[in-house]
């Protein structure tokens, strides 16, 4: 089964059709048509069928790309960490990082790659926790650097960098600010989270309603870090981040947590991998790099 056939595959199929695929991959739609008749003919089976003026994928189609969707990443990235290693150069490695360690932890990390480790290329990938954990099981980033779970997790592993808790914020002389609150206080307030499927905000519902609270209903609810420290900023809105990333230069001037004890959720940040997929060379060079800096003074 051809690499790049299984590649044409998924993108057709994340796509919808033919054209969108063709247009994403910089190819024409009949290399993509092609690579699907190849797949069927080896396959002995249908992907595709007409519906209307479209295509939809058959069952057999959505089957084979679940089956391989870390693993069409995983050949891709093995032959280009091959070629690499014969040519002498560190390779490459794709991290996903999550909105708080962009902030605090990364440029540091860096700077001092930059010196230390000048081949070895890195992509960046941020998000949210929740699509960082699905692109590591697709096998499209090699680690995250984010929220670490130790022994929560059988399909990955990993080591903590940094402790941090997650609490309520608002814009600085907010008319709640500066004064103790209970999470009855907060029943009535207009909230900016982000959405369920992130750890943070079921910490949050759970919390309310462990105290027989409704949930926190979100005026807004954004998958943007950036966009919801913007809105806070400005407004009367409240919501639910890191203490650790309130605390920088850039928006300590503007946001504070709120006294809320029982609202703080403790975590911690780490690096970490999956155990289904497990470090290329390169990501070895990159885990093993700042494994070490936990020992060093001189670390961010």
């Amino acid at each position: 089964m051809d690499l790049r056939d299984l590649t044409y595959l998924h993108a057709i199929v994340d796509a919808g059709s033919v054209t969108d695929a063709a247009n994403r991959l910089g190819r024409t739609p009949p290399a993509l048509t092609k690579a699907i008749r190849r797949l069927e003919d080896e396959l002995g089976s249908t992907l595709f069928e007409r519906r209307g003026r479209g295509i939809e994928p058959t069952e057999a189609a959505r089957y084979l790309v679940s089956q391989t969707r870390g693993m069409s990443h995983r050949l891709g990235q093995l032959c280009v960490d091959v070629a690499e290693m014969a040519s002498g150069r560190q390779g490459h490695v794709r991290i996903g990082v999550s909105a708080t360690v962009a902030a605090i932890y990364l440029p540091q990390l860096l700077r001092r790659l930059a010196v230390d480790l000048p081949e070895l290329r890195l992509t960046i990938v941020n998000g949210m926790n929740d699509v960082l954990r699905r692109d590591l099981d697709r096998g499209e980033i090699d680690l995250i650097l984010g929220v670490h779970e130790a022994g929560q997790d059988d399909d990955i592993e990993g080591f903590r960098i940094a402790r941090d808790e997650v609490r309520v914020v608002a814009a600085v002389g907010h008319p709640l600010h500066g004064r103790p609150l209970r999470p009855a206080d907060l029943l009535d307030v207009r909230w900016v989270l982000p959405s369920r499927a992130v750890k943070m905000r079921q910490w949050l519902d759970a919390a309310f309603i462990a105290r027989n609270l409704p949930a926190p209903q979100p005026h807004v609810e954004t998958s943007s870090i950036a966009i919801l420290e913007t809105l806070i900023a400005d407004s009367d809105f409240v919501t639910f981040v890191s203490s650790w990333k309130v605390g920088t230069r850039l928006v300590r001037n503007s946001l504070a947590t709120l006294d809320v004890p029982e609202l703080s959720m403790p975590r911690e940040f780490g690096l970490v991998w999956s155990k289904m997929l497990p470090p290329t060379p390169s990501a070895t060079v990159f885990i093993e790099y700042v494994r070490s800096m936990l020992h060093n003074p001189a670390s961010p």
